[in-house]
């Protein structure tokens, strides 16, 4: 073990000028988005974070028949009709609070009216078409915005950072466009609920214009990391094999204020995961995370930048979590792989006061490795869904973010190739049943549809999402500021995996929380996730081979020419998905590869097709064993039989189209193996 450490005598603490905990107002919430400092500290201005989305309401016994119910849209408290008008009620909150997030997207959506009534009002505060307040905001980009900009304006989801305070209650409704047709609006709104004891001046919409210097500067700041960089502890370290680093300081009363790597090394993707970032202060442990995981890029080099994160195109990694310390800090870098590595970079520190408010920050991760996703899903939830839990924390903190890297093994080509329909579910404080409800795993992380296109923002990126449809990589990452999760006890966080098809994942969160001295979580270093085999190939995860004497068509290997080769979803099928050759050329062909036990034979073969007219002959291993006539299947599922069909341990199928009348589509559900 190599050990650099640094003293320092302790200086004044920088002053900084706090906010009043007793008067919450726009220009103070707007001040607080900025200062990062005041995530790292347990709020003075005590507020219980609160959520109204349109989860479907049918989900109202965990982990019963409808727990996984997933039409999650145009669900609203209620319906009521305001000086003669139909208006959704969206969000009804009483007492002081602030809403601080506001998220929709949906069908023929957000053409309609939005009005937002404060104290009691029967006028509204605020009363606008809907989808222009949120992402066409005059406050402009960031605290305004949509995402992501490669994606048409309708598809994607809408966030307005903007918030909103009220002294003594707030009601959000929406009076859909009449001229629309079937208008779906799918939507979330946090809020913060304050003590009784808290005064809150309500908005007013002159106060865009009086604060529009500080809503510049908010802007700006959100999207300007470089100015938070000052020079601190440069360190270039060799870490060998099984072997750690350690950088540490001795200093009082100062915190982390950035903290910036670089990985070198032969394989850059494996040291990603290979090497294991362990934080800790004032000797409590607090981070334990693979360093591409812990900077937002996965296994992968995939550049983006958040207000708390920064991925550079020459592998420079960054964050800028605040991190208090009372002593000492000690960064570690812990080597688990095969190969050694050469790790430098930078730590900055700041003065900073430590309170009976102050927090450790922590990070914690694991992988849910070859993970099955259950079989087809219906709508209602109905195909073996299920709870992962992220991450169950006790004690007092606040949770201010997370990320996740999957790759997705589905074949592609429809939409049930998409993992992400499940919604977050957050339990505060020994919650019975969640408070927390969302509409999807893609609206969580701000965008929608599960479109696959990357985008930054100051609080949400997706600077990898091709395994959004396919099988890829996707990274997802979340963090909060005004929207962070306090808990004066506990919190547990799940999020549903709610695949539509049956296949397998890797899925990795890291979630990122301030605790006070003494909280603990659920998650113990996942060594094993860590060296687990990187997946970069379905067939990293799956095997092609049987399973109980059934190769799935889906879990062959497509050896060469892959056009036109995609998934089939069907319920009437095996497992709901099956291989297809669409569009099929006469004289072409595709080849699939797959294993079996020696001497075994193959016994049948489950084929269909969507367009009649073609002939086919299945090459195995070099021999014909079948010609079929898709004219018989007429859209119907057959079962051939074959005799003495003999397998080796690899096998080829090769299928040829050797006549037709028109384009032809062959799919291959399975193959049954004795």
């Amino acid at each position: 073990m190599v050990v650099l450490c640094f003293y320092m005598t302790s200086g004044n603490a920088q002053k900084r000028e706090s906010l009043n905990k007793n008067k919450i107002t726009f220009s103070s919430l707007l001040n607080e988005m900025i200062d990062r400092d005041k995530l790292s500290e347990y709020p003075e201005s005590n507020y219980k974070f609160i959520q109204f989305s349109s989860y479907d309401r049918r989900s109202t016994t965990i982990n019963d028949s409808t727990w996984f119910a997933n039409s999650d849209n145009n669900y609203f408290i209620r319906e009521e009709v305001n000086e003669g008008r139909k208006e959704s009620v969206l969000m009804d909150a009483q007492g002081p609070g602030a809403i601080v997030r506001f998220w929709i997207t949906g069908n023929n959506y957000g053409e309609g009216t939005l009005r937002i009534y404060l104290d009691g009002n029967k006028i509204p505060a605020i009363e606008t078409k809907l989808i222009d307040f949120i992402s066409n905001n005059k406050v402009g980009a960031p605290l305004s915005t949509s995402v992501s900009p490669q994606t048409n304006y309708k598809r994607r989801g809408h966030n307005l950072y903007l918030p909103i305070p009220y002294a003594k209650n707030c009601k959000v409704t929406y009076e859909m466009n009449t001229t629309s047709e079937n208008e779906n609006l799918y939507y979330c709104l946090n809020a913060r609920k304050y003590d009784r004891d808290i005064q809150v001046e309500s908005f007013k919409e002159e106060l865009i214009t009086i604060n529009s210097a500080l809503i510049e500067t908010v802007n700006d700041a959100l999207i300007t990391n470089e100015k938070e960089i000052v020079e601190g502890k440069i360190f270039n370290l060799p870490v060998s094999i099984n072997n750690e680093v350690t950088v540490s300081q001795k200093e009082k009363g100062r915190a982390i204020n950035s903290f910036s790597v670089k990985v070198k090394g032969d394989n850059l993707k494996r040291a990603l995961r290979d090497i294991i970032v362990k934080i800790s202060f004032d000797n409590e442990q607090t981070v334990w995370c693979p360093i591409g995981d812990f900077f937002g890029t996965g296994y992968e080099l995939h550049p983006s930048e958040t207000y708390y994160t920064k991925v550079e195109v020459d592998g420079t990694m960054t964050v800028y979590w605040v991190m208090p310390f009372q002593n000492q800090y000690k960064i570690t870098f812990e080597n688990t792989g095969n190969t050694p590595y050469k790790i430098t970079g930078n730590v900055s520190t700041k003065p900073y006061k430590w309170t009976n408010n102050s927090m450790y920050f922590h990070a914690s991760w694991k992988q849910f490795t070859n993970l099955s996703t259950g079989e087809n899903k219906a709508r209602i939830g109905y195909g073996g869904c299920f709870d992962m839990n992220f991450v169950t924390l006790k004690g007092k903190g606040v949770y201010v973010g997370d990320a996740i890297t999957l790759f997705n093994t589905s074949l592609g080509g429809h939409w049930k190739s998409w993992w992400g329909e499940g919604d977050e579910k957050v339990y505060l404080d020994g919650e019975s049943f969640p408070s927390i409800i969302g509409t999807g795993t893609e609206d969580y992380y701000g965008y929608a549809w599960c479109e696959y296109a990357s985008f930054n923002h100051p609080y949400l990126s997706q600077p990898i999402g091709g395994g959004n449809f396919k099988f890829d990589m996707t990274v997802n990452m979340r963090f909060r500021g005004l929207d962070a999760m306090p808990f004066s006890k506990s919190l547990k966080f799940d999020m549903e995996m709610w695949h539509w098809t049956k296949t397998k994942l890797n899925f990795a969160p890291t979630t990122f929380y301030y605790l006070r001295p003494g909280g603990s979580n659920n998650i113990k270093p996942d060594y094993e996730g860590a060296k687990a085999k990187l997946a970069f190939d379905r067939f990293d995860i799956l095997k092609a081979e049987p399973e109980n004497g059934k190769l799935e068509g889906e879990n062959m290997r497509i050896a060469g020419n892959d056009k036109d080769t995609y998934g089939y979803y069907h319920d009437e099928l095996s497992g709901g998905v099956a291989m297809m050759w669409k569009r099929g050329v006469l004289g072409e062909s595709r080849t699939f590869d797959f294993n079996a036990d020696m001497n075994s034979e193959l016994k049948k073969i489950a084929l269909t097709a969507n367009d009649k007219g073609g002939v086919y002959q299945f090459i195995l291993n070099g021999d014909v064993v079948l010609n079929w006539d898709s004219n018989t299947a007429d859209k119907q599922l057959q079962i051939i039989h074959l005799k003495h069909v003999k397998l080796q341990r690899s096998n080829t199928l090769t299928v040829k189209l050797i006549s037709s009348k028109k384009d032809n589509d062959v799919i291959i559900d399975y193959l049954l193996i004795k």
